[in-house]
């Protein structure tokens, strides 16, 4: 139903008021009272767990033990931090203490402590501390420790709190919205903080469920669009309507506070230049919203044809009755070298509440990729477990501009140590959620794994050849004795110029990405490079290559399992993807816009995080099994990632970097100092996108888009975990 208007009078200028004086807002708040300590990691000499008191829950540590959480107050002042603690059995020098560092645990600042004759095991002592050092931090830690001697030293900790003041004068954008911004049909007329789309720290439960169709007509949102680089002059090309949102019609249902999209991964629209992703968000109510419940959507717009990925934010209240007001939406965060923009605005929305036939299934697809996310920790927490590691080699400023970073983090022994998701507004507030492209990952994870994959079901298949299952490259000779494998090396023996990237510039001038079918795509491929020599000889790094070496696995499957199988569907999805618990949103793959619907294979894939995570998991595992099932070919596999010291690859142009089976490799050792060579087998995408398999069972990554690709300094500062010389055979 259309919604109801509710004539509420404010000003035509909307959120001015909100942006006119600074008032402390939480920034972090932890009374574990739902049961839960996300975000905290443990560790010390000592057990930690939640415990209940007439009817409290909190924080028990004893002995020695310690717990810890990260939090980023860039862009307050004056950060407020509290906590308490309650004890018993203390004795001499026992001491329960809440502490924070703003260097990373090179110095503390004590918060609360308390001693023996304060340990009667129920009276909460509390404290705050402001101070000028906590302000404006990327990274603060918080720290509860228990400093005894027996098990009998118990420290309860709660009312953990970080609280600020939003430095308004310097970024001059709100932090929130209020019911009457969202109701008054006004404009929205700057960016605002992505605190604004964030649940409160005291959100209640949403008075209602929603469940039904939200739609909105995205040329006629009233807001506003500033660019920031524009390389390749989009903004002016005719006819593109960059600044408009596509139309949006999509339905959601609720639970459990999320609110899950029916539609996950690319969804194509009639826009002339973008499409939509969607992941979940958050439902809730909060003080001073009546009877509105409000909802939050993280979701993405992508280029078409192209995998350039704009992450945006919006918000919504509606009611019990199927009221909805006005949708207020901001993108101010990318991972795209070329083009980089902000825009915001409202624009109004009709809802149609009803039942949806696949909530269920909806509620319980993200019940279970909640449960197979690999258990996440602040990266702060990794120097808990490893006191000596050196916390600002990963993502170093030496090594990628902030402003260019997107996230980064590292995987080990089942933990994925995570850094921020910043934008331009703030934090983002659905880091698990955000999404990250995948550029050339896909080179690894869509045409490594897919050859891996067939070459395990069919043996020999690898070895098929290219002319054989391409007929575009069946025309004449040229393409004759060109195996499956050699596309995949990038090995084929055609190309003009062995200059690094000349010939993928070629590809770019070709128009080769632009081109919407099939039919152009593999055309060029086929045609735009001459045979220069026998294949298996040269590396030249050609994504034509990897399109060719998809179209040829996608018949060489249909032959074997008949006309309805496709090559993403069932030889990654299905079979990787599925068993090894990854999002909805990495289940699907950009594809050509024809019938034929070719999946890209070199490019196009979109993720999350969590997704990201799992796959380095995997590989960091090596085996290519998944739950003692083989997916992989172990040969082809241990190739790729550096295993086989007789099979490194082929040269990419320097003696210290090879390719092979969709993966390069690095020898460290003159950077390590290592006395032996040290070949890291890693992924590398477009623009500033690198994911590294290290020797010591441990995996890092990071996203960015400024063209950034050095991880040497991250790599080793791991061997505080274990030896990164000598590579993993």
């Amino acid at each position: 139903m259309m919604m109801t208007r509710i004539a509420v009078l404010v000003s035509a200028i909307l959120l001015v008021g909100c942006a006119s004086q600074a008032s402390a807002e939480s920034i972090f708040n932890d009374g574990f009272q739902d049961g839960d300590a996300n975000g905290w990691g443990a560790g010390g000499d000592g057990s930690v767990s939640l415990t209940t008191y007439a009817g409290n829950v909190s924080m028990r540590l004893d002995k020695q033990a310690a717990a810890f959480a990260a939090v980023t107050t860039e862009g307050y002042s004056n950060v407020r931090v509290s906590g308490s603690f309650a004890a018993s059995d203390l004795e001499g020098r026992d001491t329960c203490i809440f502490e924070v560092s703003a260097d990373d645990g090179a110095n503390w600042t004590s918060i609360v402590e308390v001693r023996d004759g304060q340990d009667d095991q129920v009276t909460l002592h509390s404290n705050a501390v402001t101070s000028a050092a906590f302000d404006n931090q990327p990274r603060l830690i918080l720290r509860a420790r228990a400093a005894g001697n027996s098990d009998n030293d118990v420290c309860w900790f709660d009312n953990a709190s970080v609280t600020g003041m939003w430095i308004v004068d310097a970024f001059n954008r709100p932090t929130r919205f209020n019911a009457d911004d969202l109701l008054g049909g006004g404009v929205m007329d700057r960016p605002v903080s992505t605190s604004a789309f964030a649940p409160p720290s005291d959100a209640g439960e949403a008075l209602s469920p929603f469940q039904g169709r939200l739609s909105f007509r995205g040329g006629q949102a009233r807001g506003g669009f500033t660019i920031h680089r524009d390389r390749f002059e989009f903004d002016e090309m005719p006819d593109t309507e960059l600044t408009q949102l596509p139309d949006f019609s999509f339905e959601f249902v609720s639970h459990d506070g999320r609110l899950l999209p029916a539609e996950r991964g690319f969804i194509t629209s009639d826009h002339p230049f973008w499409e939509y992703v969607l992941a979940p968000g958050r439902v809730w109510h909060e003080e001073g919203y009546g009877d509105w419940s409000r909802a939050a959507l993280p979701f993405a717009v992508l280029e078409k044809n192209a995998n350039c990925t704009h992450n945006g934010l919006l918000t919504f209240l509606y009611n019990a009755d199927g009221d909805v007001s006005d949708v207020a939406y901001q993108l101010g965060s990318e991972t795209c070298a070329y083009f980089q923009f902000d825009a915001w605005g409202l624009v109004e929305v009709s809802y149609q509440p009803g039942e949806l036939s696949s909530a269920q299934a909806l509620i319980d697809a993200d019940t279970e990729e909640l449960a197979n996310r690999l258990r996440v920790q602040p990266l702060s927490a990794l120097a808990m477990a490893y006191p000596s590691v050196d916390l600002t080699a990963f993502a170093s400023e030496q090594d990628i501009d902030p402003a260019a970073l997107t996230t980064f983090g590292l995987v080990y022994d089942g933990t994925h140590y995570v850094g921020g998701c910043e934008t331009r507004f703030g934090p983002y507030p659905f880091c698990d959620e955000l999404i990250i492209p995948s550029y050339s990952f896909a080179k690894s994870i869509f045409g490594g794994f897919a050859l891996m994959r067939l070459e395990q079901l069919y043996p020999g298949s690898s070895q098929a050849l290219i002319s054989d299952h391409v007929p575009a490259c069946a025309t004449n000779d040229d393409w004759r004795e060109i195996t499956f494998e050699h596309a995949l090396d990038m090995a084929t023996g055609h190309y003009s110029s062995i200059v690094p990237d000349a010939d993928e510039n070629v590809a770019v001038q070709a128009d080769f990405f632009v081109v919407e079918t099939h039919a152009e795509k593999v055309e060029l491929a086929c045609r735009k490079y001459p045979r220069r020599e026998a294949p298996g000889q040269t590396f030249v790094y050609h994504t034509t290559d990897t399109y060719l070496l998809g179209t040829g696995i996608a018949d060489y499957l249909k032959s074997q399992m008949g006309p309805e199988a496709d090559v993403y569907e069932d030889l990654i999805a299905k079979a990787i993807w599925e068993p090894l618990g990854l999002s909805s949103t990495i289940k699907s793959t950009r594809r050509t816009y024809d019938q034929i619907g070719q999946p890209f294979a070199g490019w196009g894939l979109v993720m999350q995080r969590g997704d990201l995570a799992r796959v380095l998991d995997f590989l960091s595992d090596g085996s290519g099994a998944i739950d003692g099932e083989q997916v992989l070919d172990p040969r082809l596999l241990r190739s790729a990632l550096q295993r086989d010291s007789a099979d490194r690859g082929l040269s990419t142009g320097s003696d210290a970097f090879r390719y092979n089976n969709g993966f390069w490799a690095w020898n460290i050792a003159e950077y390590g100092g290592c006395g032996t060579d040290t070949w890291i087998p890693f992924m590398s995408g477009f623009g500033g996108l690198s994911a590294s398999i290290l020797p010591n069972g441990a995996a890092y990554y990071y996203i960015s888009d400024d063209y950034d690709f050095v991880w040497g300094r991250a790599a080793m500062a791991t061997t505080e975990i274990g030896p990164v010389c000598g590579s993993a055979e």
